[in-house]
């Protein structure tokens, strides 16, 4: 694989030029605005305040209004509700965000989170016969359903009508549905493509309250649930979802939600101080934990209780069940490695190991790609299938080879870059042979390219504390808001660099003679000693405020290294 540094296309002159005339905005900001697709002063504004008025009208999103009122019509009627919910971290909240929600709206509601494991992804006919014999009326899917066809036909037979709650991609046809909510379908208008599982189930949630003109404002409080099923899942952090999240973690910051306040202090977070990188990072991880080796159950249930002693004695399970997660992580990413080293010269890595744990398989896999730099497939055998997951490299779009492989598989679903699968044990050769056909046809002899993407070439002059601070105003970051990254060419230290725990560097760097020195903390970058005491360097880094003892200083937190070519 090739790895490259990549510089972002300048954006438009214009773009800049509207966007200076907001004084005292210094240029970085409006470059960084600019290449983000920010074109006015007044998107400029909207951006820097992602408030709950920047929410689309729900009823733009194709059968909205169907869905809508077969809802009110079970609610008239005293009929029965399920939501169905995915096990993953998007499903597990989604289902919580509903069972909060109709708490104090309808009491005639229940909810089903299937076994991965005897169930597999998506609607499960195991599911729909748990709300034939419960006497449910309607199944309401979150997260998932876009792919269930016999279940949600098997469903139709047994007179239970079916909503489709989903955000996954859509293929040729939909499901037998009553209504399908989900903006990635062909015929649907609604103007933001990239909202998570959770993120479709809130606007269903926030259409029936506009239809009804029932005050928002208790739905807003559980937005906290919607921050973190979205910054769970691999989705855009743009438009509603910057939205959604940026709403979200403050009202997380007086969350009442006993679920969720179990988990903080399990994990030792400070509540007030939360942020969404530890939704993504501790909060996700732990939520998933469930589903990946027991059952999602726990993770539902941790997050829709509002009992302090169940949230409590739920969040150690959770936290056990996370040890045990990480070490089955462990041991299967080790072997996998290996067996990818037996076939690292294939274009994509299809490895099957029959006594892998399917929980970790999507974690496995993703580390393979990061160790080889190429699409990797992890599969292992369970209950009579082979089952596993999927993960892609940059820009190259594993779901279409899936699709020109559906004839060998027994079902699959997800991403461009992510996605899960099974098939027939006795098909396992001939879908290695396509898909390593196919990858081939694809590339054609080329490599897979990893790209390091560099927002901005900087002078180190230009930065200061109040670029920092304006940086720090841009978040939520996430996928395509990234972080700012930023390039500085021909730098030199201006110090002796100290060694921190054998692995970490800390200096001071200058661009020109005379320049006031910028600290500088590169973590893991032990190796590259060398190259800053020897030479000129180009240097990628993340531009922070470091605040000790009440002093406030700026830190360019330095992501890579190379020896300047002049």
């Amino acid at each position: 694989m090739v790895r490259e540094w990549k510089l972002a296309e300048p954006p438009k002159e214009e773009y800049i030029k509207e966007l200076s005339k907001q004084p005292k905005v210094p240029q970085l900001i409006t470059q960084l605005l600019a290449q983000r697709g920010v074109k006015t002063l007044s998107e400029a504004r909207n951006y820097f305040r992602p408030t709950l008025e920047k929410l689309h009208d729900p009823f733009l999103m194709k059968d909205m209004d169907v869905a809508v009122a077969r809802l009110t019509l079970a609610i008239e009627k005293g009929e029965r509700i399920l939501f169905f919910g995915d096990y993953d971290a998007d499903g597990t909240t989604a289902v919580a965000l509903y069972m909060h929600f109709f708490r104090s709206v309808y009491a005639n509601v229940d909810y089903y989170i299937p076994d991965k494991y005897a169930e597999g992804y998506g609607v499960s006919e195991r599911g729909v016969e748990y709300a034939y014999t419960t006497n449910c009326q309607l199944i309401v899917s979150l997260d998932c359903g876009i792919t269930s066809f016999e279940s949600i036909d098997a469903a139709q037979h047994r007179n239970i009508d079916f909503i489709v709650c989903d955000h996954h991609q859509v293929g040729e046809k939909l499901p037998n549905a009553l209504a399908v909510l989900n903006p990635q379908r062909e015929d649907c208008n609604y103007p933001f493509k990239g909202l998570s599982g959770c993120g479709v189930g809130f606007k269903f949630l926030q259409g029936f309250c506009q239809k009804h003109g029932i005050d928002p404002t208790p739905l807003w409080h559980h937005l906290d649930l919607v921050a973190l099923g979205t910054a769970c899942d691999v989705v855009p952090m743009v438009d509603e979802n910057r939205v959604l999240c940026h709403q979200g973690v403050e009202y997380l910051k007086k969350t009442k939600k006993a679920g969720l306040l179990a988990l903080f202090s399990t994990l030792k977070l400070n509540q007030k101080e939360i942020t969404l990188n530890d939704l993504a990072f501790s909060l996700g991880p732990i939520i998933n934990a469930a589903g990946r080796v027991a059952h999602a159950q726990y993770s539902a249930s941790i997050l829709s209780t509002d009992d302090p002693k169940e949230a409590k004695e739920l969040a150690l399970e959770l936290n056990r069940l996370n040890g045990l997660r990480k070490s089955y992580d462990r041991q299967n990413t080790e072997e996998a490695i290996v067996l990818g080293e037996q076939e690292k010269d294939q274009p994509i890595l299809v490895l099957y190991k029959e006594d892998w744990h399917k929980g970790v398989l999507g974690i496995v896999a993703s580390k393979c790609v990061e160790h080889f730099g190429k699409p990797t497939i992890c599969l292992t055998h369970s209950r009579g299938e082979i089952t596993g997951s999927v993960r892609s490299t940059d820009n190259f779009n594993i779901h279409e080879i899936l699709t020109a492989c559906d004839d060998l598989l027994i079902k699959f679903g997800g991403h461009t870059s992510a996605a899960g699968l099974s098939l027939k044990e006795e098909n396992l050769s001939a879908f290695k042979e396509r898909v390593l056909a196919n990858v081939n046809k694809k590339m054609n002899g080329k490599d897979f390219v990893s790209y390091r993407n560099i927002d901005l070439k900087v002078e180190l002059n230009n930065l200061n504390i109040s670029v920092a601070t304006i940086l720090g105003q841009m978040k939520p970051f996430g996928h395509e808001n990234e972080i700012p990254v930023f390039l500085c060419e021909n730098v030199k230290v201006s110090d002796v660099p100290r060694v921190l725990k054998d692995k970490h560097l800390k200096f001071k760097v200058v661009q020109e003679e005379g320049d006031q020195a910028l600290n500088v903390i590169a973590f893991n970058q032990v190796d590259d000693l060398e190259i800053i005491t020897t030479s000129t360097f180009d240097m990628l880094f993340k531009l922070e405020i470091n605040e000790y003892r009440g002093s406030k200083t700026l830190q360019l937190n330095c992501i890579e290294i190379k020896k300047s070519k002049s």
